[in-house]
């Protein structure tokens, strides 16, 4: 059914392909009534314009693994002159929806669809698709990718962005839909870790691959395919399911995987195997956004080819970690390609200085293989950061009868990010003739530079201020970036202010993190002169409107005190126009209160006509206060008549620690009482 409308439009994809053979080896795109695709020199996406089943996709290979000729212009993902049986679902708050335009066949047939946005567009060398489902925006972008093991664009990048353009939050998640194939062979065994997967699978948590791969044969392959899950720019998927295409085409989100099912399609005779991958629903805010992305394309593995063909896979660069270095997988695979059973095989795994196991043997002992019989094996390797740079492994293959064989391949351990940071700020700050610093705010800057081979993720820069200095309301005192590149450097900048107290050298220190690299520290201090310390009247406001029958107006009056260094005492008066205002209460201000507690003496002062004397107290038993601004007290006055009064501090006396007087500059209010307009 499936398989010989397959071969007929194979046919067709051949006679295309040969005619695109010549193309030059950048993106290309082209498009026809319902088909739009981007190529390059190793694989094609082409996608569905629509209307129906808009924004389904396949891939296939142009000119694949450049070492060998056999997997030109091989299918990957069905479906090369006609996109239909790969499809993706939306999950939203229980209900599940297929992205894109509706379909009148198997895959996702009778299945809610949302609405087209965009019908697939090629845009600076992606295809773009936007769907809305209810409140979710889903945008589709299919464009090309390095793979994990190649190294070269040769995979295609899936990625789904959805955003909450509601007001209120939803649950969603995703399920892509892949109908892999290798060329003419739609039954493959996939292949993950140490384990050939022929039969149905559902694997969750930590049974999810970093990746996948697929071929028909070690000693003569047509194709090798690779569905990439865990790598940079990729979200992994929660859950994947492995089975045949027709049990996962008709259901749209949950299937019932029955252990040990082989891949026959259901309902029909041939193998059909599929793949599904799901990102479990989770609840998006409004205006919040979630991405799911994996890539397919070509497998990079290393043959060589006799009685015992071997393969060997592993990623073709790493990253070293200086921190939490975390392992990758090395994979072997053995075919008894000769005419006779092999006996007491073994595979052996070679490692050069740079690398390491982290758990288990070097050698797996594989016992008999019968002809044409596959195995496979894999180690977990950690680099050890010494040496660094273009590395070789090798695995060997030995029998009792058969001859031995050996395979080598490249990996590239990339240094670390290496942070390094400069702090700066103004050495020095000045004061004004108005008694204040400056400047004040001032600006301290950060620079983070990597000069690491790898890009340092999840940059993470803070500012420590000492006593004495606080950030601004506009500043954050952490700052990140997501990624800083290789022989990048990202400047931040705070903004701070000046207490006051303490003075003198006060140094303040930064620290940039990122994903597996060694935190980068930087100081620089700055100079804060002392203040004369300033006594001032600080009216709540200065112009007010005059009491009316219905209601007082009343002003508060603070005498402050900035900066407060070793203050035990404080004894002052105060004079006032009486025929403008008139005090009704004096009280104390934090001066005089210590842990909640009032401390004594106290006096609210006398007073007598436009005057209050000997407002003031003292700490008692209490520890001398340092702060950078303290309030001694608060009057509260009531406006009596229009006019314009000062409000001005006599015989002002400030006592320090062992009793010593504290030199202090006065600074006067004033309060401006406005008439009432007279009603017209």
């Amino acid at each position: 059914m499936r398989g010989l409308i397959g071969a007929v439009l194979l046919y067709g994809l051949v006679a295309l392909c040969l005619l695109a053979c010549a193309a030059p080896a950048t993106w290309a795109q082209g498009r026809s009534d319902s088909l739009l695709a981007i190529s390059n020199e190793f694989i094609r996406i082409r996608v569905n314009s629509g209307p129906e089943e808009a924004g389904r996709f396949a891939v296939d290979t142009t000119g694949g693994d450049p070492s060998r000729s056999s997997d030109d212009n091989q299918v990957l993902i069905y479906g090369s002159s006609d996109p239909w049986t790969s499809y993706t679902t939306v999950w939203v708050d229980g209900a599940p929806h297929v992205f894109g335009g509706p379909t009148g066949r198997r895959a996702g047939l009778n299945q809610l669809t949302g609405t087209l946005l965009q019908a697939p567009t090629v845009a600076e060398g992606e295809i773009i698709c936007v769907a809305r489902i209810g409140d979710i925006e889903v945008t589709q972008e299919l464009d090309s990718s390095r793979s994990l093991t190649t190294r070269v664009k040769d995979a295609a990048r899936i990625a789904y962005h959805l955003t909450n353009r509601g007001e209120v939050s939803h649950r969603v998640g995703l399920r892509i839909l892949l109908d892999t194939m290798l060329g003419s062979n739609d039954g493959a065994p996939l292949r993950a870790g140490d384990r050939a997967i022929t039969t149905a699978v559902d694997l969750s948590g930590e049974e999810v691959p970093e990746y996948w791969q697929a071929f028909d044969s070690l000693s003569q392959p047509t194709v090798i395919s690779q569905g990439t899950l865990a790598a940079p720019g990729l979200s992994p998927p929660d859950r994947v399911v492995m089975a045949d295409w027709g049990t996962l085409a008709d259901a749209p989100w949950e299937v019932n995987v029955s252990a040990g099912a082989d891949f026959t399609r259901r309902g029909e005779e041939a193998q059909d195997t599929a793949v599904a991958l799901y990102w479990d629903p989770t609840a998006l805010a409004p205006g919040e956004s979630r991405t799911c992305a994996a890539m397919y394309g070509v497998g990079g593995v290393s043959l060589s080819p006799a009685e015992l063909s071997l393969g060997l896979t592993a990623p073709a660069e790493v990253d070293h970690q200086s921190e939490e270095a975390r392992p990758f997988s090395i994979i072997a695979y053995l075919e008894n390609s000769g005419g006779f059973e092999a006996r007491g095989v073994v595979l052996t795994l070679e490692l050069p200085d740079g690398l390491k196991l982290s758990e288990g043997r070097l050698a797996v002992e594989v016992g008999r293989l019968a002809p044409g019989q596959t195995r496979q094996a894999s180690w977990k390797v950690l680099s050890t950061g010494d040496p660094m740079g273009q590395l070789q492994i090798a695995l060997t293959a030995t029998s009792e009868n058969l001859e031995p064989n050996r395979v080598v391949r490249e990996i590239i351990v990339n240094s670390p990010p290496q942070l390094s940071l400069q702090l700066s700020a103004p050495e020095e700050l000045a004061i004004t003739p108005e008694n204040r610093y400056s400047p004040n705010p001032f600006v301290v800057r950060v620079s983070v530079s990597n000069r690491g081979a790898q890009p340092g993720r999840n940059l993470v820069v803070s500012l420590t201020l000492p006593r004495g200095l606080r950030l601004a309301e506009e500043s954050a005192a952490i700052q990140v970036a997501e990624l800083l590149q290789a022989s990048q450097t990202l400047s931040f900048t705070w903004t701070v202010r000046v207490l006051g107290l303490p003075t003198g050298r006060l140094r303040l220190s930064a620290r940039a993190s990122a994903a597996g690299a060694r935190p980068a520290v930087g100081h620089c201090a700055v100079h804060v002169p002392e203040l004369t310390a300033e006594v001032l009247v600080h009216p709540a406001q200065q112009t007010v409107p005059a009491t009316t029958d219905e209601r007082p107006t009343l002003v508060p009056v603070a005498v402050k005190l900035i900066p407060a260094r070793g203050l035990r005492g404080a004894l002052f008066s105060l004079s006032y126009d009486p025929g403008v205002v008139e005090p009704l209460f004096v009280s104390r201000g934090e001066a005089f209160v210590d842990a909640g507690r009032l401390l004594s003496p106290w006096s609210a002062g006398q007073h007598h006509h436009g005057r209050l004397i000997d407002i003031g107290g003292r700490r008692g038993e209490a520890l001398p206060l340092d702060a950078a601004e303290v309030t001694l007290c608060t009057i509260v006055f009531m406006v009596k008549a229009p006019g314009r009064t000062a409000v001005a501090l006599e015989r002002v006396a400030l006592s320090g620690a062992e009793e010593g007087k504290i030199e202090c500059r006065v600074v006067n209010g004033h309060i401006t009482v406005q008439a009432m307009e007279e009603e017209r």
